[in-house]
């Protein structure tokens, strides 16, 4: 009876007409949609058809350089002088060529690296006897019969491309099984350089996926699908089978390309949008197929948007017409509310004032949304920043230095209050028992250690603020900002609060050490506060469960005790393979150290230099030094871990020990001739190098050992100063070209590494007793 009344009122007769006004405003919004359809389903496929087109070009310019770099790759391995000096055929391989025959896999390696992700594997042979790989050598038959076998192609095969003719060669696709476990799909790249007489072959493989992966990275959809051709029409990717159409097969055996494959084709009763690009470098083909459907799906979600637009616009125009006039100053005052809302009073349920929902409240959800995104952003960064602080606090306490400190100490600053002006690096280390590992499930010991890091930064910044992080297993470093050394000195009580609580509560499950370091004004110097802390555990007493040690009583001592006097007898018992000898010198060293308070980082340094010397034994053997393998421990500690505890040197005291016997059984089979000395490598390499600047920094540098040894041993072993010898090598070369040539005396100076012509005479007559031109009249009277 209302409504009726209401429609019938003569007085809301306007309302209705201003209402049909309103809405005869929604036809233009119906027709323009219309349009806006039809005209950019016209704009998106001309743009979807270029950049399919452009991304294939560009697909194709990618894998040209790719292949391009090959060829460079081939042309510097080939160009290289060790490459030049050591690849040659087995039968003429000398004693020192195969000595320094390993340098080729290494090189083969830095080079395949270079375009690992474009390739399967790259080898080199030069005869059928061996093929030259990046992780050592194989023999040919055995490489092309099971390690490395084609389908197409064979052992025999491959031994013809040693005559073959051409530079560079690239045969069609084929798929090749590494070591019997799979298979992959190559195209080999076969590229020919003659050394030394002897024709040398690189074969690089190019894999398919990579060349497929290549062109999906720049494909518009994902269901765009690919065909290469080579240049004779033949597939070298068509893993859809697109060849087997005839009209296809056709088009692109006919090398047609953009004109006959351009636009749409049907093939297999499915029609595609066909683009084509060509090789630049090898005359590839290259073709795209993008199933028109994929047109149609993108263009209906366009027609779908355009009607869904088209009919939000019409409800809101609709709902507007109706609600402007009753019910427009209710939105204004639900975003008057939220804006000056700073309660959040909406965030608790009953506080929201009772009314109608209406179309406005979605500013009200939007701008609610708007304030989650913001304090889950919020949380990201707090996140992030978190992450950046622990990875910088670890860099540093590595003993690494930062380039920008200041980055770091604005985000303490702003973010976890540190500002005072230094700090100190203290460690708190627990030493679990058995019964911990009995008594809490090993999904629950995470827990217990989160629980034990937040009762230690809760405890620390009661006085400072600070940042404890779990630097390893059973480890927490704990970095305390403080004002001055007073400060840090009032660390002992709450340390001592620390030690009692946890010594009350279960304290038959692990022992627990605090480590005290001394304060540093810089941020750099965190590492060696750290350092202080961690010798201050290791300097713990035997008796005590719980204890804290701190540095600032100990006399810590940044250098290692290790003399010429502790490397010869080293030395000595190495020489002799006395075994037990040595275990006993290793002992009374690190025991020497370990008592005369050295420090935790310099503890691996005492280490590293004992390895050192072992290094140094094998060069003067002529040996590799990577013959002998250390052990995991003794690796990490040469690879940047410097620092060993010292509840491990025990262990690495034994690796030592372990690697000197190794060198002890490997020297004893190998001999001490000269042929394999130190000596004669210098020999060697003097001789191969007299005509250039032979520096003795440069032939220790050579030799992998220090100057001062280089002389030594070279005066022990042959009773001439290395200068000497290094001279009288010249002045025989220049003996036998003042005899045998017409050449100038300058000449002759500059042929045999002497620019300097007086030079030249000052040395040649110091040691011949007789000018150069004197000589040669009285050799050839």
């Amino acid at each position: 009876m209302r409504w009726n009344s209401f429609f019938r009122n003569r007085e809301n007769r306007l309302y209705f007409k201003i209402l049909f006004y309103f809405l005869t405003l929604l036809i233009p919004i119906v027709i323009i949609g219309l349009s806006t359809y039809m005209y950019s389903l016209y704009i998106m496929k001309k743009d979807f058809n270029d950049r399919i087109k452009t991304n294939l070009q560009n697909a194709a310019q990618t894998i040209d350089a790719k292949m391009g770099s090959l060829q460079e790759i081939s042309f510097n391995f080939f160009s290289d002088y060790t490459v030049r000096m050591l690849l040659m055929p087995e039968e003429q391989q000398s004693l020192e060529v195969r000595t320094e025959i390993w340098r080729l896999p290494k090189i083969i390696q830095r080079n395949e690296n270079i375009v690992s992700d474009f390739t399967d594997r790259m080898f080199v042979y030069i005869d059928t006897s061996n093929v030259y790989v990046s992780a050592g050598v194989n023999r040919f038959d055995s490489f092309f019969g099971t390690m490395y076998k084609y389908d197409q192609y064979d052992a025999d095969y491959w031994a013809q491309k040693l005559n073959s003719d051409k530079y560079i060669e690239l045969l069609p696709a084929a798929s090749v099984k590494r070591e019997g476990i799979y298979d992959k799909q190559v195209v080999p790249v076969v590229i020919r350089d003659r050394l030394q007489s002897y024709n040398a072959v690189m074969v690089i493989n190019v894999a398919v996926d990579a060349i497929e992966k290549a062109l999906k990275g720049n494909a518009v959809f994902e269901s765009t699908r690919y065909v290469i051709t080579d240049g004779s029409g033949k597939a070298l990717l068509d893993p859809n089978g697109y060849m087997a159409d005839p009209l296809f097969a056709e088009a692109a055996a006919d090398r047609q390309g953009d004109q006959a494959l351009k636009g749409e084709m049907d093939i297999a009763g499915e029609r595609y949008e066909v683009s084509h690009a060509k090789s630049a470098l090898y005359g590839w083909d290259y073709y795209s197929f993008t199933p028109i459907s994929e047109f149609h799906r993108h263009t209906s979600s366009i027609l779908l948007m355009t009607l869904l637009l088209c009919l939000v616009l019409v409800l809101m125009g609709i709902v507007f017409s109706f609600v402007f006039s009753s019910r427009i100053y209710n939105p204004i005052r639900n975003i008057r509310n939220i804006i000056l809302d700073k309660s959040d009073l909406w965030s608790h349920e009953g506080h929201a004032p009772a009314q109608q929902v209406n179309d406005f409240e979605q500013i009200q959800q939007s701008l609610r949304s708007l304030t989650d995104y913001h304090r889950q952003y919020k949380r990201k960064y707090d996140q992030h920043t978190s992450e950046y602080v622990e990875s910088s606090f670890l860099f540093l306490l590595k003993g690494h230095t930062l380039n920008q400190e200041e980055i770091l100490q604005e985000t303490l600053q702003a973010e976890f209050g540190l500002d005072r002006a230094g700090y100190v690096c203290c460690g708190v280390s627990f030493d679990f028992k058995e019964p911990f590992y009995q008594d809490i499930q090993d999904t629950d010991r995470m827990l217990v250690m989160n629980g034990i890091k937040k009762i230690i930064w809760t405890l620390l910044g009661e006085i400072a603020p600070s940042y404890v992080i779990e630097y390893r297993q059973n480890l927490f470093v704990a970095i305390i900002n403080v004002e001055n050394r007073e400060q840090a000195a009032a660390l002992h009580p709450t340390f001592q609060k620390l030690m009692s609580l946890f010594q009350y509560d279960i304290h038959m499950y692990y022992d627990m050490t605090v480590g005290i370091g001394t304060f540093y004004s810089g941020i750099n110097e965190i590492g060696a506060s750290y350092n202080e802390a961690m010798t201050a555990i290791g300097k713990r007493s035997g008796k005590d469960r719980f204890q804290i040690v701190d540095s600032e009583q100990l006399q810590i001592e940044n250098r290692f005790m290790y003399s010429l006097f502790d490397e010869q007898k080293i030395w000595n018992h190495l020489k002799l393979g006395h075994k037990d000898a040595l275990r006993d010198i290793i002992d009374q060293i690190v025991t020497a150290n370990v008592q005369g308070s050295i420090s935790y980082e310099y503890l691996g340094l005492l280490f590293q230099e004992m390895y050192t010397t072992g290094a140094r034994f094998l060069v003067e053997r002529g040996m590799d030094v990577h013959s002998i393998a250390a052990d995991e421990k003794l690796s990490r500690l040469l690879e940047g871990e410097r620092s060993v505890s010292f509840s491990e040197y025990r262990d690495m005291q034994e690796a030592i020990y372990a690697y000197y016997v190794q060198i002890i059984d490997a020297t004893r089979t190998g001999g001490d001739g000269k042929s394999g000395s130190l000596v004669s490598l210098i020999e060697k390499y003097i001789e191969d190098n007299y005509r250039q600047d032979l520096g003795l920094e440069q032939i220790a540098g050579e030799m992998g050992v220090s100057l001062k040894y280089v002389s030594r041993v070279f005066k022990e072993k042959t009773g001439v100063n290395l200068t000497d010898y290094i001279n009288q090598v010249r002045m025989d070369k220049a003996k036998k070209l003042l005899t045998e040539t017409d050449m100038r005396v300058s000449d002759i100076a500059e042929q045999i590494g002497i620019p300097s012509r007086t030079t030249f005479l000052r040395v040649f007559k110091k040691m011949e007793g007789i000018a150069p031109n004197d000589y040669r009249s009285l050799h050839r009277k």
